[in-house]
């Protein structure tokens, strides 16, 4: 007799549900998303001993026909598609047929549904993918589904869950997760007869923050709503005041369905970059709707993975999309501070603390009319923060938002005196392929360009050729400038002229600034100091962000010891 035999049902059905149900946390994550599917606007959760011994999932759904119930525990059984090409075109959250029949091999399983139409429901009670009775009950409209004793039959798998506390965990995180996602349907988890997490189903995101995060996380974060082809990116980002040690408050959901993906969470990085410090991250809740055939979540039965057919799109969009909120005046965060001059303790802290506006609190530019203001220059911090000090205080000047302002003040006063600034010619031409849209743009736009000081010729249906850039004070000499900055315009959603000009201006002041840990001789260190003081607003980039913190010598004395 031979070695390979056939397997029967019952082990068939446990290691498929090993492949789909690891934990009590996979069970309510496929009812729940099965609850969704069916359009529940009310969802409870309960849930006993880390869901081990008990897990309920109630909806209000739309329920199932009572001829139905007993094949959706077959597996590959599914209401949801019926040939393969619907894969390519389904937005439900669960469509393989697997999860029920899974779950019924492993556990002791009753479901209960009624459909609107139907005056009474029915009620099936199974076990170990046995159907055991089926009989009428009294119900609501919707679905229940009661999981108990979990792993009963396959002790090995229950072997290794964690303790009760542990499980829990993770299937509250999801719920979280979930609502977030769902802000629109009313999430109630009880845990061992206790809730412990509820949300009203009032469609707004904000009060779910508030309920996980808090009152400061919700005051510092900015909408980012962004469409481009068929793509949108909605959600919330934190602003500068609430960056992140870790990248777990990065939140991303596609088609509402929570996902990793490493480029994913490179273009948020890029995103961000400058703006959260050192070793910080942005917080950011978003959800990117596309097109079914745009992505493939099939790489596993736990939907997690995604793959995506044109990465390079989607990465481009998701950057823009945040970098057009952090634009708003908003991402910068309150500027009622309650102690200006808190003891910045880390690089986020005093790139992001944000200053006030008044002479009075700031005193950087006490100054009269036609008066140089008398520094003393003390070095550079970390080749990026300039040190200077005035009457006793200590002034931190960031270098690249310190030039960014002194170019945008300089390009705008040319610009609105209708001076053309002068060109740099480029060593050699360089000639660019882009895309129908970026040609459009830059044809529309070219003598605004030309008077920023682009020198620009079309050279061919869809490229141009680029014989010189602005010359503008030891700018960063890069061949990607003009690419940089049209990738940022085209992003813009401002339609108005006067919108436009005033985006553009801010943007090549932004990217032809000296960067964070580019070098400046002392020379060059003074100019930017003399060019910075010397202007009527010093306080803050042209994107809102702080180009100086003030450090009183009378504050380290008094954080030193020095007075009571």
């Amino acid at each position: 007799m031979g070695n390979i035999v056939l397997l029967d049902d019952l082990t068939i059905n446990k290691i498929a549900a090993g492949e789909v149900i690891e934990r009590p946390a996979n069970v309510v994550k496929e009812l729940v998303e099965n609850s969704i599917d069916a359009g529940g606007t009310k969802i409870v959760i309960e849930i006993k001993n880390g869901g081990k011994t008990y897990i309920n999932i109630t909806d209000n759904g739309k329920g199932m026909k009572r001829e139905d119930m007993p094949l959706s525990l077959e597996r590959h059984a599914t209401s949801k598609i019926r040939k393969v090409e619907d894969l390519e075109h389904t937005y439900t959250m669960g469509f393989r047929g697997e999860a029920l029949a899974s779950i019924c091999a492993i556990s002791k399983l009753t479901m209960a549904s009624k459909e609107k139409e139907e005056l009474i429901g029915t009620k099936i009670i199974s076990e170990a993918g046995e159907i055991l009775k089926a009989e009428e009950c009294g119900m609501n409209t919707g679905t229940s589904i009661t999981v108990e004793n979990l792993f009963f039959n396959t002790p090995v798998r229950y072997k290794f869950l964690k303790n009760d506390a542990a499980e829990f965990k993770v299937i509250k995180d999801w719920i979280q997760k979930t609502a977030l996602a769902e802000p629109q349907i009313s999430f109630r988890l009880i845990n061992n007869n206790k809730e412990v997490f509820y949300t009203s189903g009032n469609g707004k995101i904000e009060d779910i923050i508030y309920i996980l995060y808090g009152k400061q996380i919700k005051e510092n974060i900015v909408k980012v709503d962004y469409t481009e082809e068929n793509i949108k990116v909605t959600g919330v980002v934190g602003n500068t005041l609430i960056a992140r040690d870790t990248k777990k408050d990065q939140i991303i959901f596609l088609n509402k369905r929570n996902i990793t993906n490493s480029m994913i969470t490179n273009s948020l990085e890029q995103a961000f970059k400058g703006a959260t410090g050192i070793n910080k991250h942005g917080f950011a809740i978003l959800n990117l709707s596309m097109p079914a055939d745009y992505y493939d979540v099939n790489v596993h039965p736990t939907k997690k993975d995604v793959r995506f057919k044109d990465e390079g799109k989607i990465y481009r969009i998701l950057f823009h999309a945040v970098k057009n909120s952090m634009l708003n005046t908003e991402f910068l965060g309150n500027n009622q501070l309650e102690n200006q001059d808190k003891y910045i303790e880390n690089e986020y802290e005093f790139l992001t603390n944000k200053l006030e506006k008044e002479d009075k609190n700031l005193e950087l530019r006490k100054r009269e009319e036609n008066r140089k203001i008398d520094y003393k220059y003390i070095g550079i911090l970390f080749r990026t923060f300039i040190i200077i000090e005035i009457d006793n205080e200590i002034f931190l000047i960031d270098q690249h938002a310190a030039h960014e302002r002194v170019l945008y003040e300089q390009i705008k006063e040319n610009y609105k005196k209708n001076m053309k600034q002068n060109s740099q010619m480029t060593l050699l031409p360089e000639v660019h392929t882009l895309t129908h849209k970026e040609i459009e743009f830059v044809m529309e736009n070219k003598e605004m360009l030309e008077k920023i000081g682009f020198d620009i010729e079309q050279f061919g249906e869809n490229t141009i050729k680029i014989n010189g850039i602005p010359d503008l004070e030891y700018k960063s000499k890069t061949k990607s400038l003009f690419l940089d900055i049209l990738d940022e315009m085209i992003s813009s959603n401002r339609t108005s002229i006067k919108d436009i000009e005033e985006r553009f201006i801010a943007t090549v002041a932004c990217k032809a600034a000296v960067k964070a840990n580019m070098d400046l001789n002392e020379q060059e260190v003074h100019k930017l100091i003399q060019s910075l003081l010397s202007l009527n607003n010093p306080y803050t980039c042209p994107h809102g962000r702080p180009t100086t913190i003030k450090i009183s010598k009378e504050y380290l004395e008094k954080e030193l010891g020095k007075i009571e």
